[in-house]
């Protein structure tokens, strides 16, 4: 019964994802999550007890996925530079495709729900994490000249929020976006200041 009961959870799930996606969570109804399932809405009140509670299970999971993602690029046996750039490549192009979890760090009109604001500090927690031990391996090689990976974690994982929306808001093709990206990498790893 359990296992039921968590397989049409898992399905009511995938069912509010596509339309908090498509609509947002404001003009999702009860109604729309029940259609897409293709459930009565009174069989999807026994499962959650409102939208509210759909939606934090959903903003978890893409939590979750994005985390694991982040996570298999990191985790490589790649060189700590390599695998700092493919961290900010991965990061600034792939967060969207959590779209909900994605509106949940952007946008402030979630910020009435509880949850959110755990969800959003925990995410940014482990990232900060991910970040610091990319900054600590480099260190130990001798492959980044820095002595505080704290501050550079800090730096690094602000910074990239700060890039997501001027980055992705305007109409840059991927050529364009790739280039910008590659020049802003350039900056990080090099600086602004020529040395001899």
């Amino acid at each position: 019964m359990a296992v039921i009961k968590s397989e049409i959870r898992d399905r009511i799930i995938s069912a509010a994802r596509k339309v908090f996606s498509r609509k947002g969570y404001r003009q999702t109804t009860m109604d729309d999550i029940a259609g897409v399932c293709k459930m009565g809405k009174s069989s999807i009140y026994y499962y959650y007890k409102s939208k509210e509670e759909i939606f934090e299970d959903v903003v978890i999971k893409e939590a979750q996925e994005l985390k694991r993602e982040l996570l298999k690029v990191i985790q490589s046996n790649k060189r700590p530079e390599e695998r700092l750039k493919d961290y900010i490549l991965f990061r600034l192009y792939h967060v969207k495709a959590v779209s909900n979890f994605y509106a949940v760090i952007k946008k402030n009109y979630h910020d009435q729900m509880k949850f959110v604001n755990r969800v959003r500090k925990k995410f940014e927690e482990e990232e900060y994490k991910m970040v610091r031990d990319i900054l600590n391996t480099g260190i130990k090689q001798r492959a980044f000249v820095m002595n505080n990976p704290d501050i550079g974690a800090i730096a690094f994982t602000t910074m990239l929020k700060g890039l997501e929306l001027p980055l992705f808001l305007k109409d840059y093709t991927r050529a364009e976006k790739e280039e910008l990206l590659d020049e802003l990498i350039e900056v990080i790893f090099y600086g602004l200041i020529k040395r001899d």
